[in-house]
């Protein structure tokens, strides 16, 4: 079970880095195309702020979740040993062996 979380970890971590990754480069060519079809000024410094704010908090989601999966993974893969040797439960004690030996009396004689 620890093993498909580890999984999953990795899969959201990748999913989410390349969806920010995507939507930044989709929020800036939106906004180089309205600067460059209106040529206004007035655009720039309205949408400054809001493009740059944008940017960071889908810069800070796609860097922090990768990291923050990372860091659980790692977690999932050094606590899996343990619970991978409480569920099979402890070893069972071995009896000592006992070696009998012969009794000179017990032999039968022919």
């Amino acid at each position: 079970m620890l093993e498909s979380i580890a999984l999953w970890l990795d899969q959201v971590a990748s999913s989410v880095f390349w969806w920010c990754a995507a939507t930044v480069v989709l929020i800036d060519v939106l906004a180089v195309g309205a600067v460059l079809a209106t040529r206004s000024r007035a655009l720039v410094d309205r949408w400054t702020g809001r493009v740059l704010a944008a940017n960071l908090l889908l810069a800070g989601a796609g860097l922090g979740v990768p990291a923050v999966a990372y860091s659980a993974r790692l977690v999932v893969n050094a606590v899996s040993p343990v619970f991978a040797s409480a569920a099979v439960g402890p070893a069972p004690k071995a009896e000592p062996v006992r070696v009998v030996e012969p009794s000179p009396f017990s032999a039968v004689q022919r």
